[in-house]
């Protein structure tokens, strides 16, 4: 896949727009495919680097996504694949319909 990420922390200028593997999601997880990503205050804290804070290199910044359910575990009842979803502060829920 593509991603925006960086491998340091720094200013705009370390942004790298690169391939990154695929994510493997875990069986209580949901994957979503991507479609909108907004740049809020914690990704520029992120990228800057936080105090006190490590930050796994390399990162792909993005708190507030738009996107579609690809996969989801047998067990989940909630989200099916092809549901159009948003996720923010790591909450997921479904996108509105109208």
């Amino acid at each position: 896949m593509k991603a925006v990420r960086f491998h340091r922390h720094g200013g705009p200028e370390v942004l790298q727009y690169e391939e990154a593997p695929d994510p493997v999601p875990s069986a209580d997880e949901v994957l979503v495919r991507v479609k909108a990503c907004a740049l809020n205050h914690l990704d520029i804290w992120a990228r800057n680097g936080l105090p006190n804070v490590e930050i796994p290199m390399p990162h792909i910044s993005g708190s507030d996504i738009a996107g579609v359910v690809e996969w989801v575990p047998k067990e989940e009842t909630k989200f099916g694949k092809g549901d159009e979803v948003i996720v923010r502060k790591g909450a997921l829920q479904l996108s509105p319909t109208d």
